[in-house]
């Protein structure tokens, strides 16, 4: 594990927090250590990254690819960017040490359909060859660009000085959709298991228009920019997928009260971050507060203890804030709250270390 376990604790609820104001509310954005959707056990601590799309015959692949448009260069590119993503994006995330194997073995490059998983053999070896506890392979891969058109009247500028003016002319819409499936499967060779299997898809859409497809065509992405750029996508996606990830999480709470200044200085202290003493504001003036004004500091408080990092504080005066003001938006952060506690469990799981 790359951060110790006591530090990755201190950063599974409030880390990195940022004000944003504006003249009708307060909104505090906190960054916060999610789980994954997958839990890997906690023997687990480095991962060894292989890329298994080296075709069966090379001759062969070269010839699907022609027939398909799939020119192996532009393939190969698109795993690269594909594969660089994912041990990208895995790096941010304090569960694992990741490193990146030398060798491509021979699986599909441009199939969809996994091929037999790898003997347990060779999982070990590659284990065993990178210090690793786990190895996870792109086991095929295949990308496609499509491009559609359609005429269409576009805007065109026309004459110089206090004589340009826009006008409609026709012209061509040019639409182009990159498609990339990229199979990832993660091996446990302790438990000899599959830990997780999925291909994962990920599409985006680019668009020109010009006077005429030809134009239109020269403005457009090129081919193997947009799947390398898609590739990327898939590579992140499911890095997400396995390990947890650091995310922004933003709260609004009440800035001012009409009836009681209280509000307005506790989150005038809470815009320079003195947490502590904005609930201590809010909470002393609870006695003197009218029912609207107490559902708004109750709330207050219950936001600053999220912020400081006891969602359990927090929801209990959340709560409050509901059952003793009829405030209906605390009641919806109390469910809200409830997530984050159960999410707050199972990342404690996932990070555990040995």
């Amino acid at each position: 594990m790359k951060t110790p376990f006591k530090k990755i604790l201190g950063l599974i609820l409030g880390t990195g927090l940022m004000l944003q104001f504006s003249s009708c509310s307060k909104t505090v954005t906190m960054t916060r250590l999610v789980p994954a959707a997958v839990s890997v056990s906690p023997e687990i601590q480095k991962i060894v990254i292989v890329d298994r799309t080296k075709p069966q015959n090379e001759v062969v692949s070269v010839i699907e690819g022609l027939i398909t448009g799939e020119l192996p260069f532009e393939v190969r590119n698109s795993i690269e960017a594909t594969l660089s993503s994912l041990q990208q994006t895995l790096n941010t995330s304090p569960r694992f040490e990741v490193v990146r194997a030398n060798q491509r073995l021979t699986g599909g490059m441009f199939g969809q359909i996994f091929p037999n998983p790898l003997d347990w053999y060779t999982v070990e070896r590659l284990c065993e060859e990178y210090q690793a506890d786990a190895v996870l392979v792109l086991e095929n891969f295949s990308a496609d660009f499509v491009t559609t058109d359609q005429e269409k009247l576009i805007k065109k500028t026309v004459g110089e000085g206090n004589n340009e003016r826009t006008v409609e002319v026709k012209g061509i819409y040019l639409e182009g959709v990159a498609d990339v499936s990229a199979g990832f499967r993660l091996y446990d060779p302790f438990q000899k298991s599959i830990i997780d299997q999925q291909r994962f898809q990920k599409t985006n859409t680019w668009s020109a228009e010009a006077e005429t497809k030809t134009q239109a065509l020269a403005l457009l992405i090129a081919k193997a920019d947009a799947t390398r750029i898609v590739g990327e996508l898939a590579g992140a996606g499911y890095a997400t997928k396995i390990a947890p990830m650091y995310v922004d999480i933003n709260r609004g709470f009440y800035p001012k009260s009409k009836t009681h200044p209280a509000v307005a200085e506790g989150a005038r202290l809470a815009e320079v971050d003195q947490w502590e003493q904005a609930i201590q504001t809010w909470e002393s003036a609870l006695p003197n507060a009218d029912e609207k004004t107490g559902g708004m500091l109750l709330f207050n408080i219950a936001v600053g203890y999220e912020v400081l990092g006891s969602l359990d504080l927090a929801k209990e005066w959340a709560g409050r804030a509901y059952t003793e003001y009829g405030l209906k938006k605390a009641r919806n952060y109390v469910r809200t709250l409830d997530q984050e506690i159960q999410n707050a469990n199972l990342l404690n799981q996932q990070i555990q270390s040995n």
